[in-house]
């Protein structure tokens, strides 16, 4: 009887060693897990926001070329208009508006300063 106490005593602290075990391996699991997650939620904000970034220069970029054609059509236009225009007149036009070669210089050298923007 005694054997069979003993046998059963040896049963429980084992069966409780085991479980103790288990314990513990599921603990560690959890804080595995937990860390995995915070992580994957701290790259997810990155990413999230990188994309947002890249979206806004998409948006800037497209805008800027689409600014580009029409700046260019618009001088195409101008250039166009001026080659109707017999030469006298435009001597006498330039002479009254001088401002508007400066302009025109000044617009150039703009255009060209957002072009070397965009090459860097």
């Amino acid at each position: 009887m005694q054997r069979l106490q003993f046998k059963g005593e040896l049963l429980i602290v084992s069966v409780q060693k085991l479980v103790q075990v288990k314990v513990v391996q599921v603990a560690e699991m959890k804080t595995k897990l937990e860390g995995k997650i915070e992580a994957m939620e701290e790259e997810r904000n990155t990413l999230l926001e990188e994309i947002r970034k890249l979206k806004d220069i998409a948006e800037l970029s497209e805008k800027a070329k689409g600014l580009e054609d029409e700046v260019s059509d618009l001088r195409d236009k101008v250039k166009t208009l001026k080659d109707k225009i017999p030469q006298e007149f435009l001597e006498e036009l330039e002479e009254a508006t001088p401002m508007q070669s400066s302009e025109e210089d000044e617009l150039g050298e703009e255009s060209s300063s957002c072009e070397e923007e965009d090459l860097l």
